[in-house]
């Protein structure tokens, strides 16, 4: 029998499988501590970053790439019409980051199938809360992210 735990640190998923070891006689106890003092360091040490997403900073002529850190999120609502005919799609999102760490400007760039989840996509990305975005120490307004948010009625 096996059980799947996730952790999420730096922005990625780290699966880990447990499963019932018949011969626990070959397992070294010297790695086992080893173990499960990387998954609990590497999954506290970013606890508060859910996902980094980068954009754009234009600065008089010059374009700045800036990594913005989201820390909160509200539910993703699947459409209830689209549950019900077991839809599956995707929609991506352009938005800007203010310098507050709200989503501003959300708009959707591209989804497919049109028509079916972009309400919901909208409503979900302006639940998104960002650390205050900064450029040489100075906190700015990041334009340019695109985010792809997937719709799968058993997710």
């Amino acid at each position: 029998m096996s059980h799947a735990n996730s952790f999420a640190g730096l922005g990625a998923r780290l699966m880990v499988r447990i499963t019932k070891v018949k011969n626990p006689q070959c397992l070294s106890l010297s790695i086992i501590p080893l173990v499960a003092a990387l998954l609990i360091f590497s999954s506290l040490a970013n606890a508060d970053v859910l996902a980094v997403n980068t954009g754009k900073y234009r600065s008089g002529g010059t374009v700045i790439d800036v990594p913005c850190e989201l820390i909160g999120t509200g539910r993703l609502r699947y459409p209830p019409k689209a549950r019900k005919f077991r839809y599956v799609g995707q929609v991506i999102v352009g938005f800007s980051v203010a310098k507050d760490g709200s989503v501003s400007g959300a708009r959707i760039a591209d989804a497919d199938p049109p028509g079916i989840f972009e309400r919901s996509a909208l409503s979900h990305i302006r639940t998104w809360k960002y650390k205050p975005p900064t450029v040489n120490g100075k906190v700015v307004q990041v334009d340019d992210i695109y985010v792809r948010l997937t719709f799968q009625p058993d997710r």
